[in-house]
């Protein structure tokens, strides 16, 4: 009887050694059919996803060695990596998608990431406005961001001629941030600051989160992305935007009514968005946050690796103050005076060149077989990305290990060349903003955002490292560089420059 007792017991616990048994092999087999191989016919520089994660951009310096293309394991798939003499006749290949090859990389079908996937699947929707829009209002919006970075500036930073210390990077997004949404948004959010706080921390949690989830394998991201701080606060984020948002889309929506298509009233992106909507469904929110996105990480990373710039050499920075000083006297804040800053543009784009925030460029999925000039053969269902190491090359830049502020203006001296060599041009031997007809299309308007907020810090304001801290050290990791968010300088109000409006 005693024996009889045991049986339900050892059924029970064979029962559950069998389901767990069961369970594991489901899992095996499931890792293993979503443990993709490499790709025939590549070779493989390294097979260890966390060397890429970890060191990525070191990784890629030693496929340079490599007489043609090669790939590495990343955090999400397989990666063929192009060497950059072919980014020219891949730039505008039709049968390489953008969009699935971000999709899949940027997690776009998860809850508190809808801004990346509103961009991807309503791209044409997002260039339009873009481009029909924002760009041919770069004349019209001038003053504002004028205004908007000397009130900016008076908050962060005062009035005071004593030394003040910040930490640079910080104040950098905040300043990105309002001259950002003082366009897309108007008055009526730019200086709202739960506004303010959600499309500023949106942009660090989304991208935080999508990294995180690199981190991890394919199996555990549908569970992981529920208990991960950075996914939760990218859905909450996004949730308080849709709660901001909807009370100035309804009112453009009613304005777009009243007053018609293409009036001159409506001067912010919600009111663009609603015009060029006509009738397609729009997740508002989404696409505001998209816009941020762009504005705050690119714009923010390139004026403060700017700002680190000229605090290693502070000799640059009384050239470009009397450039600003004889531009402004000379056309004021005008889209020709903008045009006039040659040596800042020159400036900027050779931060562009030396502080890359990519180290490869044109990330893209092959939907078809894909043959290069040399004969190798991209297999369908790949990714592969363009390495942008021509940016560091002598053979294409003289002297390219230094920095030199007028190489980009000494360029459009040469005939024929006055319109080429812009910090806003992108090309194949500086691939910043990407390269053929995905280019960044708000690049016009970063490249005026940055150029006003430069240009007015170094006429009103002196700033230096702060005496005895460390040299700073940019985050790499992925193949990203990004400035150091612990960096601080010191800064202190100008006696003099008078900045006309």
């Amino acid at each position: 009887m005693e024996h009889r007792g045991l049986l339900p017991g050892l059924t029970q616990s064979w029962t559950l050694l069998a389901l767990g048994a069961t369970t594991l092999v489901i899992t095996w087999l499931l890792y293993v059919r979503n443990s993709k191989r490499p790709y025939a016919g590549i070779p493989v520089l390294s097979a260890d996803r966390n060397e890429y994660l970890q060191n990525g951009r070191g990784l890629l310096e030693r496929g340079k060695e490599l007489p043609s293309c090669f790939q590495v394991q990343t955090g999400t798939n397989w990666k063929i990596v192009v060497p950059n003499r072919f980014a020219q006749e891949l730039k505008n290949n039709p049968d390489l998608s953008f969009n699935d090859a971000h999709a899949r990389d940027s997690f776009t079908s998860y809850p508190g990431l809808e801004p990346f996937r509103e961009i991807l699947e309503n791209d044409t929707f997002i260039q339009e406005v873009v481009r029909k829009k924002l760009t041919q209002s770069l004349g019209l919006i001038t003053a504002g961001l004028v205004e908007e970075t000397q009130l900016t500036y008076r908050d962060l930073f005062g009035e005071s001629k004593e030394w003040k210390i910040r930490v640079i990077k910080t104040d950098v997004q905040d300043i990105i941030a309002r001259l950002s949404s003082r366009v897309f948004l108007g008055l009526d959010l730019c200086r709202n600051q739960d506004w303010l706080n959600v499309t500023k921390n949106y942009t660090y949690s989304s991208f935080e989160a999508i990294s995180e989830l690199r981190s991890h394998h394919a199996l555990a991201r549908p569970i992981m992305q529920w208990f991960s701080k950075n996914c939760t606060q990218a859905r909450l984020y996004y949730k308080k935007a849709q709660i901001l948002i909807q009370p100035v889309v309804d009112l453009r929506r009613a304005q777009v009514k009243a007053e018609g298509e293409g009036s001159s009233k409506i001067s912010d992106a919600i009111g663009w968005m609603v015009e060029c909507a006509r009738g397609r469904s729009i997740d508002y929110a989404a696409a505001q946050l998209s816009f941020s996105l762009a504005a705050i990480h690119l714009s923010s990373e390139t004026m403060t690796m700017c700002l680190l710039q000229l605090c290693d050499m502070p000799e640059l920075v009384e050239p470009l103050r009397e450039e600003c000083r004889k531009v402004l006297r000379e056309n004021g804040w005008t889209k020709q005076g903008l045009q006039e800053m040659k040596l800042l543009d020159s400036f900027m784009k050779e931060c562009q060149r030396t502080r890359d925030l990519l180290a490869t460029s044109m990330l893209r999925f092959a939907k078809v077989p894909v043959k290069l000039s040399d004969g190798t053969v991209i297999p369908k269902g790949s990714t592969l990305m363009v390495m942008n190491d021509w940016a560091h090359s002598s053979e294409h830049f003289l002297n390219a290990e230094k920095f030199d502020m007028k190489r980009f203006a000494k360029l459009r001296e040469r005939p024929g060349e006055h319109n080429q060599h812009l910090f806003s041009t992108p090309s194949a031997d500086q691939m910043g903003w990407g390269f053929g007809e995905h280019a960044c299309p708000g690049r016009f308007f970063a490249s005026n955002e940055i150029k006003i907020a430069l240009c007015i810090l170094l006429l009103e304001y002196d700033f230096e490292y702060v005496p005895g801290d460390e040299p700073p050290q940019d985050v790499k990791f992925e193949i990203v560089r990004l400035a150091s968010p612990s960096t601080r300088i010191r800064i202190r109000k100008r006696e003099g420059d008078s900045i006309p409006v």
